[in-house]
């Protein structure tokens, strides 16, 4: 974020409220490195207790040089705002706030000086949320029609009473999220009370959870929210639960290439769990990272081990002599389908599993890992195993030649549309 400088108002203690193992503040800033910003000030009449604070080593937050100034009550003005590291737009946040990331990205956005509103907060949330929010972008030169003097906030208050800053309607922003899979609505209030963080507890773990979610997925879901509402408040990282979920899924392929099914299923049903508690927890705690993002192809190389040890298994055992041309089939059915789903979202913007309620609903049952070892498990316990892996097979196959068509559809339908904005 070049030019702007995030000025943060953080006294104890209300700076300092843990939401879901993360005080206020620290999740500020952690936001705040996860836009782009590498400086910050905070101001604080409570420098000693949010100074031992800003001492403490956190690697989510690293990347911010933090500087604290102290103060008075009320002693924030203009003046003192325009010594501060030369820039050329401030965004002023108070750190005693839940503020949804996309939020304060939507004000940098903005060229003008710009405070935020929410005219419309859903009904969960109608009793916390004020009016203005608290975050507000303002420029050089607006601080400098200010009063040298005057408390800041109250020359903000009178500014944003006669209309004369623009603002940013939360109920406006697209709460669309493409990674998630759903809408999430963007909120911001001030967390006081025990009754208030619990509820922005909630608002946080709801927003964590991705959606058009298959159906094994859909028992998975309430399972790992609940045991992230107790991790994130341990000092367990994200990686860590990552390792601890490939050695589950490793034990899985391990189980499946000695004959050990039953064992086998079990460890991978454990997995499915597991493989969802690590996003969540970075996404809860604000821990994501780019290394993050490789988790997908760690995964994607244990559940092919899967196949592939399975395979092994039953050619081995001479229950399936021709397994390895099913297994062909399968690889052949994944790559298809993640070339399907690729030039779906070159054209929607969006993943093909959410682009129409038909392929919402299809994503309930198609082939995916958590509906193979649902599969794998109805087999097993009904003697039939060496059949369920190739329907497993012609499942992937079926797929595949779903998205492809749908992606075709789709291509073709916004034909016109991509060749016009190009020229």
């Amino acid at each position: 974020m070049e030019n702007i400088l995030p000025i943060i108002i953080a006294d104890a203690p209300e700076a300092l409220i843990e939401l879901c193992g993360v005080n206020l503040l620290e999740r500020l800033l952690r936001i705040l490195q996860r836009l782009g910003f590498r400086h910050a000030v905070v101001f604080s009449t409570t420098p000693e207790i949010v100074g031992g604070e800003l001492a403490k080593r956190s690697w989510p937050r690293e990347q911010v040089i933090v500087h604290l100034v102290s103060g008075t009550v009320g002693s924030l003005t203009a003046q003192l705002l325009l010594e501060q590291r030369p820039s050329e737009r401030f965004l002023i946040v108070p750190a005693n706030i839940y503020c949804d990331a996309r939020l304060l990205a939507a004000l940098c956005a903005k060229n003008s000086s710009a405070a935020l509103i929410d005219s419309n907060p859903p009904e969960f949330a109608r009793s916390l949320v004020r009016n203005p929010c608290g975050p507000v972008l303002v420029t050089r030169d607006f601080l400098l029609a200010f009063s040298p003097a005057a408390p800041l906030f109250e020359e903000l208050k009178n500014k944003i009473d006669y209309r004369k800053i623009d603002v940013v309607d939360t109920a406006e922003e697209d709460d669309y999220i493409v990674s998630m899979r759903r809408r999430v609505r963007p909120l911001c209030f001030p967390v006081s009370a025990e009754q208030d963080c619990r509820l922005a507890e909630r608002v946080i773990l709801d927003s964590a959870q991705k959606g058009t979610l298959d159906l094994p997925a859909y028992i998975h879901g309430p399972i790992e929210t609940r045991i992230i509402s107790l991790l994130c408040k341990t000092r367990i990282t994200p990686n860590q639960i990552t390792i601890a979920g490939f050695i589950i899924g490793s034990s899985a392929t391990a189980a499946f290439a000695v004959g050990r099914i039953g064992l086998g299923i079990l460890a991978a049903l454990t997995f499915g769990i597991v493989d969802g508690l690590d996003g969540k927890q970075s996404r809860v705690k604000i821990e994501t990272t780019e290394r993050g993002k490789w988790e997908h192809h760690l995964d994607y190389l244990i559940e092919n081990s899967w196949w592939a040890a399975i395979a092994f298994y039953l050619w081995r055992s001479g229950q399936f002599p021709n397994v390895f041309y099913f297994f062909a089939l399968l690889v052949g059915s994944h790559l298809l389908d993640e070339f399907a789903k690729r030039r779906a979202k070159t054209v929607k913007g969006r993943l093909l599993d959410d682009v129409t309620p038909f392929d919402r609903a299809f994503r309930l049952i198609a082939a995916r890992r958590n509906v193979y070892v649902w599969m794998l498990a109805c087999g097993f316990l009904l003697g039939a195993f060496p059949q369920s892996y190739a329907f497993i097979c012609g499942w992937a196959a079926f797929s595949a030649a779903i998205h492809l068509v749908r992606s075709l559809w789709i291509c073709n339908a916004h034909g016109p549309h991509v060749i016009d904005s190009r020229t």
